[in-house]
């Protein structure tokens, strides 16, 4: 049986590790350059990637204009975990953002592993909710300066990593709200 059950004071990333290391038999690596896409809007997501290297993306377009849902980054498990799990149309894009190596799971193994592990599929659902609801309270529950802070105390390797458009878009503000943001803060600093 797979089990990946852990405390609640565990993080999301030593989670994933320890589903990646549960799953590794049922796993296939792949190689991405930057800007290769993983998954198209209206494309039927059919595996979760574990980064063991690089960096993805997760958006959506809205009028033309990309709209950050995530990042993941290693360690990370990355998906459209909605899509993945239902096998209905995504509503987003998955795109690798650096040259980036995976460790895959089809979804063909995901329900092999089901069927022999029912409590995998909803140790998983669990982990997948953990990581999506901390995303949605940062957006939902505080205004833009609070995100900016947040952001910093929480992901600060993001800057040397991500562009000040893509940062800015993750947060939910144009880049130029950001700017202001990050002069305002230098000011206080200074």
């Amino acid at each position: 049986m797979i089990s990946i059950k852990d405390s609640d004071e565990k993080s999301h990333f030593d989670l994933c590790q320890k589903m990646m290391k549960a799953l590794k038999p049922f796993l296939f690596v792949k190689k991405v350059e930057k800007k290769e896409t993983l998954l198209t809007e209206g494309n039927i997501c059919k595996n979760i990637y574990f980064v063991k290297s690089g960096a993805v993306k997760q958006y959506y377009l809205s009028e033309g204009k990309e709209f950050i849902q995530n990042f993941y980054f290693e360690g990370n498990m990355a998906s459209h975990f909605n899509s993945f799990l239902t096998q209905i149309e995504s509503d987003s894009f998955l795109e690798a953002i650096e040259g980036t190596e995976l460790w895959v799971m089809s979804y063909h193994n995901f329900e092999r592993i089901g069927k022999a592990s029912p409590e995998f599929s909803q140790q998983l659902a669990v982990l997948m909710s953990k990581m999506n609801s901390h995303r949605v309270n940062l957006l939902l529950l505080s205004d833009a300066m609070l995100r900016y802070k947040k952001f910093l105390a929480d992901e600060p390797e993001l800057l040397q990593r991500v562009p000040q458009y893509m940062i800015a878009s993750y947060l939910g503000m144009t880049p130029e709200t950001l700017s202001r943001i990050r002069k305002r803060l230098s000011a206080k600093a200074a």
